[in-house]
Protein backbone atom coordinates (compact mmCIF):
# COMPACT_ATOMS: atom_id res chain seq x y z
CA UNK A 1 0.00 0.00 0.00
CA UNK A 2 1.04 3.70 -1.01
CA UNK A 3 1.03 6.41 1.16
CA UNK A 4 0.53 10.02 0.27
CA UNK A 5 0.21 13.04 1.70
CA UNK A 6 -2.13 15.25 -0.02
CA UNK A 7 -2.48 19.36 0.75
CA UNK A 8 -3.51 22.13 -1.15
CA UNK A 9 -1.60 25.43 -2.47
CA UNK A 10 -3.83 28.80 -3.49
CA UNK A 11 -1.29 31.43 -4.78
CA UNK A 12 -1.89 34.67 -3.57
CA UNK A 13 -1.14 36.23 -7.07
CA UNK A 14 -1.58 35.52 -10.93
CA UNK A 15 2.02 35.72 -11.25
CA UNK A 16 2.71 32.95 -8.59
CA UNK A 17 0.14 30.74 -9.78
CA UNK A 18 1.98 30.79 -13.40
CA UNK A 19 5.09 30.02 -11.55
CA UNK A 20 3.57 27.33 -9.23
CA UNK A 21 1.87 26.01 -12.48
CA UNK A 22 5.55 25.56 -14.36
CA UNK A 23 6.99 24.28 -11.24
CA UNK A 24 4.02 21.52 -10.67
CA UNK A 25 4.52 20.71 -15.15
CA UNK A 26 8.68 20.47 -14.88
CA UNK A 27 8.39 18.12 -11.48
CA UNK A 28 5.61 16.09 -13.34
CA UNK A 29 8.29 15.70 -16.33
CA UNK A 30 10.90 14.79 -14.17
CA UNK A 31 8.80 11.98 -12.64
CA UNK A 32 7.68 10.54 -15.77
CA UNK A 33 11.52 10.71 -17.18
CA UNK A 34 12.47 8.87 -13.88
CA UNK A 35 9.44 6.42 -14.29
CA UNK A 36 10.62 5.65 -17.54
CA UNK A 37 13.98 5.00 -16.85
CA UNK A 38 12.96 2.88 -14.36
CA UNK A 39 10.62 0.86 -15.99
CA UNK A 40 12.92 0.32 -18.95
CA UNK A 41 15.98 -1.26 -16.86
CA UNK A 42 13.60 -2.98 -14.97
CA UNK A 43 12.49 -5.62 -17.98
CA UNK A 44 16.26 -5.75 -18.87
CA UNK A 45 17.49 -6.86 -15.48
CA UNK A 46 19.26 -4.09 -14.63
CA UNK A 47 18.63 -2.20 -11.45
CA UNK A 48 16.09 0.22 -11.15
CA UNK A 49 17.18 2.18 -8.35
CA UNK A 50 21.00 3.21 -10.31
CA UNK A 51 19.53 5.38 -13.02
Amino acid sequence: MRRTNSFEIVPKSKQAGTILRRLLDASASLWNELTYERRQRFFTGESVWDC
